[in-house]
């Protein structure tokens, strides 16, 4: 089965950023789009609940549990894996989680931030099942570039990501899972087994001025078997 999926989206219980909507009514949103399978990682905070998970199930939508974590001062993406700010600090602590399961991702791991991972994904690239392929990027402007080749490089799958801060984000960027069962464990093994696409296109020199890791537009490039590149 083929599920539009995003795995990296914050809401308003988000406790870094300022954001308006809530995690139900991104949920709504989500359903309304036609999204199956969801991961909400607001940063250093894992809001997954028992009731979201009922929200979302109403609405046809896989809730993944996730955060987006300082590890070692980087952004990392913890999938599914247990997670307290105070215990996981340490990409070594990431490793110790991993053995229970779970996915790690990369978000904009070569975008010039401070706490974006360049150096520290090389270094522990044993721990990553995958790369993001992140919405703001523009035809000129693209620091995805770097990720799809690394990508390629090191045969890591890319996931296409909104990294959604504002609701008209959502849809910007996504990705396509081909997974045998509607399940956590159906999409992860589908995401490194690389049956998974990206749908995407980038965004217009105004969008950028809607603030920094924002993107509009959407369609394009999907590809089933490796890495999508953006659209000509």
């Amino acid at each position: 089965m083929l599920l539009k999926a995003d795995f990296h989206i914050h809401t308003r219980e988000d406790p870094h950023d300022f954001i308006r909507h809530t995690a139900v009514e991104l949920l709504q949103e989500a359903a309304r789009q036609g999204f199956e399978v969801i991961a909400l990682t607001c940063h250093n905070k894992r809001i997954h609940s028992e009731e979201l998970v009922r929200r979302a199930e109403d609405l046809g939508i896989l809730l993944i549990p996730g955060v987006e974590a300082a590890i070692e001062g980087k952004h990392t993406l913890l999938l599914d894996m247990p997670y307290s700010r105070l215990r996981v600090r340490s990409f070594e602590h990431v490793r110790e989680r991993k053995r229970d399961g779970g996915l790690v991702v990369a978000p904009h791991p070569f975008f010039p931030a401070p706490k974006c991972l360049n150096g520290k994904l090389r270094e522990n690239l044993d721990l990553f099942d995958a790369i993001e392929f992140s919405h703001f990027y523009t035809r000129t402007l693209d620091f995805n570039r770097k990720a799809v080749e690394y990508a390629r490089a090191h045969d890591l799958p890319l996931v296409g990501t909104s990294d959604c801060h504002r609701l008209w984000q959502l849809g910007t960027t996504y990705s396509l899972v081909e997974a045998e069962t509607r399940s956590i464990e159906g999409v992860f093994a589908a995401i490194r087994a690389r049956r998974v696409g990206i749908v995407t296109s980038p965004l217009k020199p105004l969008d950028r001025l809607k603030g920094l890791w924002q993107k509009g537009l959407q369609h394009e490039a999907w590809r089933l078997h490796g890495p999508a590149l953006p659209g000509p």
